[in-house]
């Protein structure tokens, strides 16, 4: 019965896996009736009026250090509902920030973002957990107001803080579980330090060890918050589970100096936390999104640590095979000759 309900839930996470990336294909490339949240506006920051908050669809007005934002989230049950949906942070945008000057370092880096993207995320999940899922927009992005030079300060966690606690209100969640990749796997620790209702927690790709400096601004929009002196406050979400997902080869968050450690770092600290080691296929190998949904699901849906690991791993192989397959026909398009070339002279080497 085990293996049984095993295969049915892989070829489950094997079909979504694949609907959820035709799906973003096909939006990114017809975003029909879509909102397109324009570079310009996340790079100078974005403001908004009450009613111009309230005019929008599924808007949280909220105060927090004294300033008024409008957070932005996109709320499915494509998959089915419950008390207890999963939230999604994503990764930041914009590229680095030059601390020094506190601008954009490189905002040739800055993208247009599609509404409907996200919503295909929130889509996904919810299928993978069968239960609420919501994307959350950060601070500056993904249509929530603010500047996203503030993303991962103490600024941005309480926002991302209060969110939840305006979404329980409003929808009568139970609790949460959180997603976070990048950026967003730092804010999910962060706020369960602070909150009592997690369930599960699956961090990948994240900025997790790093410390931040000792003497930080008075602004807490310039202030980065810590995880790791907090560490033991985690032991309040009673029913906390969770997980790290990396690669190994990551380029923009490196594997050993980030989320190994903080592994390392919370068993130590009496937590069981599988460290998941996958393959992505961006150019980077950094983006875990895929390998995220399949680790939450399983999460959510009760499955051991050891279902959860089988389905990465297949998941893992796949990618692998796309990997070699990529760099196959790079290799080829790099090649000094084709084959053509040699046709149409053939007395040349």
């Amino acid at each position: 019965m085990a293996d049984s309900r095993y295969a049915c839930w892989s070829n489950a996470v094997r079909g979504s896996l694949v609907a959820m990336l035709l799906a973003i294909a096909s939006l990114a490339a017809a975003p029909a009736g879509a909102e397109i949240i324009r570079k310009e506006d996340t790079l100078r920051g974005i403001t908004m009026t009450r009613e111009e908050c309230a005019a929008k669809p599924q808007t949280l007005w909220l105060n927090v250090y004294g300033q008024d934002f409008c957070v932005r989230y996109y709320l499915s049950t494509a998959g089915g509902q419950g008390p207890r949906p999963v939230v999604i942070l994503n990764g930041d945008h914009n590229g680095p920030v030059d601390l020094a000057r506190w601008t954009w370092a490189d905002p040739s880096k800055a993208a247009d973002i599609n509404t409907d993207n996200l919503v295909a995320m929130a889509d996904h999940f919810s299928k993978m957990a069968r239960t609420t899922a919501i994307y959350l927009g950060r601070i500056g992005v993904e249509g929530t107001s603010g500047n996203h030079l503030s993303r991962k300060t103490l600024l941005e966690l309480r926002l991302m803080n209060a969110a939840l606690d305006a979404l329980r209100q409003r929808h009568g969640f139970e609790g949460f579980h959180l997603f976070g990749e990048s950026g967003g796997g730092r804010l999910v620790l962060g706020l369960a330090e602070m909150r009592r209702d997690i369930g599960c927690l699956v961090s990948g790709s994240g900025q997790i060890a790093g410390r931040v400096p000792a003497a930080q601004p008075r602004d807490p929009g310039r202030a980065y918050f810590d995880i790791i002196d907090d560490v033991q406050l985690l032991e309040q979400n009673r029913a906390l589970r969770m997980m790290v997902i990396s690669d190994p080869n990551d380029q923009q968050v490196p594997t050993d100096r980030q989320q190994t450690p903080m592994v390392r770092m919370l068993r130590q600290a009496g937590y069981t936390v599988p460290h998941l080691f996958v393959e992505a296929t961006d150019p980077k190998r950094h983006s875990v999104v895929e390998y995220g949904a399949v680790a939450m699901g399983g999460c959510v849906l009760g499955r051991h640590d050891l279902e959860i690991a089988q389905a990465i791993g297949t998941q893992v192989r796949r990618n692998a095979d796309t990997n070699r397959r990529l760099q196959d026909e790079a290799r080829a398009k790099s090649s000094p000759q084709t084959a053509s070339d040699t046709t149409r002279q053939p007395g040349r080497s």
